[in-house]
């Protein structure tokens, strides 16, 4: 029994002379201690730059998701009816640029097929999407693409106001992927008919 209590004490003796040895060791020690640190430093500087990289990943995300909804930042639009809906500030941009104030107030405003139509009275109306900008749109051409005659509606949106034929024939409006035409009947002072053209 007091030969295992030497064999301890003496174990546990060199176990202390030998940390105090390494401990003492000017050189080991700075060594270790500045190892340490510059771990925990580079830790730190690590997380730090997780964080970073993680909150411009998930604004890029945000923002990727927005452009890929059309939706720029989502603005109010104030309806004749007094009521409000929501549109990508686009969509205000092309009312403020395309919009007349003898059409009044808009009373709707709807989205589809990508894009964004707001209604006025007297058949007027100012559509946008992310491609074309907007582009006012109203009267008989109006009324082809809005109800889809021949396939309008497969055009796209509006690029630009309709414009007088040069030969006086009636009117045409550029769209994404072809042309609304309406024009005199051929022979005819009143007569009209739409032509739609696919690019």
């Amino acid at each position: 029994m007091m030969n295992r209590k030497i064999i301890v004490s003496v174990a546990a003796l060199g176990l202390a002379t030998g940390l105090a040895a390494c401990s003492n060791d000017g050189d080991t020690s700075t060594t270790v201690e500045e190892t340490a640190t510059e771990t925990n430093v580079s830790t730190e500087t690590v997380a730090e730059e997780t964080e970073t990289v993680s909150s411009d990943a998930s604004e890029s995300a945000e923002s990727g998701a927005a452009a890929a909804d059309g939706a720029e930042a989502t603005e109010e639009l104030a309806l004749a009816s007094g009521e409000t809906a929501l549109v990508p500030q686009g969509v205000i941009d092309a009312i403020d640029k395309h919009g007349e104030a003898s059409w009044g107030e808009p009373i709707a405003a709807e989205e589809t097929d990508g894009g964004w139509i707001i209604s006025y009275d007297g058949e007027h109306y100012v559509t946008w999407n992310e491609a074309t900008g907007g582009a006012p749109i109203w009267g008989e051409i109006a009324n082809v693409w809005i109800n889809d005659v021949d396939g309008a509606r497969e055009l796209g949106f509006p690029t630009m106001p309709e414009t007088p034929n040069t030969d006086e024939t009636g009117w045409n409006q550029e769209f994404e992927n072809g042309t609304i035409e309406w024009k005199r009947e051929a022979g005819s002072t009143d007569a009209f008919e739409a032509l739609v053209t696919k690019k």
